[in-house]
């Protein structure tokens, strides 16, 4: 009986993530080399094109995974189209039937080596960028409207950024300008700016409002009311913080109930459906509103951390990276990072549903409506399904 009782109370004392999360079965698995002849997920980055893959879903019966390549063979290169690019690079996409893999749609779209990248918005549409131009496709693979990016190319450094809001309605597209720095280290310190947003309907890819500021920010997402960055640079305020623009221009910090001014730290906010936010860095997770206590808080293991977070309205799933230091031939200390296993969450829960394996150095991931698990890791694609 005391043994039991010991049980007990140690349960009570363990934290969310003492609680075991069921590691699936896939419900399927495909080669993505074998199938599709792309490249392994994890394949060296050597050029920015090779940066440019990755799954999701554009509903919860449809996966999307997609990849950058070379043309094949010899290319004969024409004019530059409205991607800006001229038949070197080809966008390979395919679309998968989530219930047992098999092919629903395959395209091959021409872009350029610099830009290239799909995200879903609603019921199946999604928006897709190559190059310079920015298209918006139904479920039905219609192309329904479409928006050049275009780059005064007059700055020392220039590029456009699209996001979607949480509940797939609004997108967001930043034209970020900067003008002068030292050109000689990429993170040298910014001495001026520039950034243009327009929120547009995702829908219709019309304006619905814009502002300027004159600042730079390296992290940012869209939520359903602001739009959330990092500390703007140039700036007065401390580095490493996230908070909220607002229409008018002002940037004001978010600080989740663990952060500490007195043992500064950088910290990632990303937003979430019913007005939630989700934190993390500095060793710690959390997902709050902005006023109350916490949904959820977890200080990370050790050496443990989430690296990246994907959601889908009810739903999100968190990347769980290891660090590793180890010293060079010089004896300088280098940290790297290894991802160990996704585990996915109900919004309001504080149990991981599933974790999900992984094993090698670069993965892809992404959460259905209904708490599905797609999972590129390797040249494996693997489907999950949450067992309510």
């Amino acid at each position: 009986m005391k043994f039991w009782i010991k049980i007990l109370v140690l349960l009570g004392l363990c934290s969310p993530i003492c609680i075991p999360a069921q590691t699936p079965i896939p419900a399927w698995k495909i080669n993505i080399s074998e199938k599709f002849g792309f490249q392994a997920f994890d394949r060296t980055i050597n050029f920015r094109w090779t940066l440019h893959q990755g799954v999701l879903f554009i509903s919860p019966e449809r996966v999307l995974v997609y990849q950058v390549n070379r043309s094949r063979g010899a290319t004969r290169l024409a004019s530059r189209d409205a991607s800006g690019g001229s038949g070197n690079f080809i966008l390979q996409i395919k679309v998968l039937d989530a219930k047992d893999g098999s092919e629903v749609k395959s395209f091959d779209l021409p872009t350029n080596a610099d830009f290239s990248k799909i995200i879903p918005t609603h019921d199946g549409k999604f928006i897709l960028r190559t190059g310079d131009v920015l298209y918006l496709y139904s479920a039905n693979f219609e192309r329904l409207a479409e928006r050049s990016l275009p780059l005064i190319r007059q700055v020392q450094e220039e590029a456009w950024q699209i996001g979607v809001s949480p509940s797939g309605r609004k997108l967001a597209l930043i034209h970020q300008q900067i003008f002068r720095r030292n050109p000689v280290s990429p993170t040298s310190a910014i001495v001026k700016a520039s950034s243009d947003i327009e929120i547009l309907d995702a829908d219709t890819l019309k304006l619905i409002e814009g502002f300027t500021v004159p600042s730079y920010w390296d992290y940012w997402n869209e939520s359903d009311e602001l739009l959330l960055a990092s500390t703007p640079q140039p700036s007065g305020s401390a580095a490493g913080l996230f908070g909220e623009f607002t229409v008018d221009g002002a940037w004001s910090p978010l600080f989740p109930s663990w952060y500490s001014p007195k043992q500064a730290c950088s910290y990632q906010l990303v937003a979430l459906a019913h007005n939630l936010f989700a934190a993390f860095g500095c060793g710690h997770f959390s997902v709050f509103p902005r006023f109350g206590p916490d949904v959820f808080l977890m200080k990370n293991k050790s050496d443990d951390f989430v690296s990246t977070l994907m959601q889908a309205r009810e739903y999100y799933a968190v990347e769980i990276d290891h660090r590793t230091i180890f010293r060079t031939d010089n004896n300088v200390p280098v940290a790297r990072s290894q991802p160990q296993h996704v585990d996915l969450y109900d919004l309001k829960g504080t149990t991981a549903l599933m974790s999900i394996p992984v094993h090698n150095s670069s993965i892809y991931f992404a959460v259905s409506e209904q708490g599905s698990m797609i999972v590129g890791d390797g040249t494996s694609l693997a489907y999950f399904v949450l067992k309510h």
